[in-house]
């Protein structure tokens, strides 16, 4: 369950970004409002799996590849933003995240091989 919960916020989270971000180019600051609210209730759903996640089990194969995930979604929406923004800083500080997440997949992927 832990992990659909995050799973959905996870999803909220970028939908807000997305809205928030929109609102932003366009000067609608009701889509700003809404983008940010949206990213309020994923916060939200972040601590209800996180309290679920520390009260059943602290580490868990599926935890560690959703954190895994999570990240490498979290760079790529800093990556694109940095592109759409011409920041370099963001967008090399989203490709590092994604790094990041794919050197977390590799280890899960050898602790799989030794099991």
């Amino acid at each position: 369950m832990s992990v659909e919960k995050r799973a959905k916020a996870i999803a909220k989270n970028l939908e807000g970004q997305a809205q928030e971000f929109i609102g932003e180019v366009t000067g609608n600051d009701q889509n700003v409002a809404i983008g940010q609210a949206k990213q309020a209730e994923a916060e939200i759903r972040h601590q209800d799996a996180k309290f679920v996640d520390e009260n059943v089990s602290e580490t868990t194969d599926i935890g560690n590849r959703l954190k895994a995930t999570a990240k490498n979604i979290e760079g790529k929406v800093q990556e694109f933003v940095g592109d759409v923004t011409g920041d370099p800083q963001t967008k090399a500080e989203g490709q590092a995240k994604q790094a990041e997440a794919n050197l977390r997949h590799t280890v899960e992927d050898i602790k799989d091989n030794f099991r």
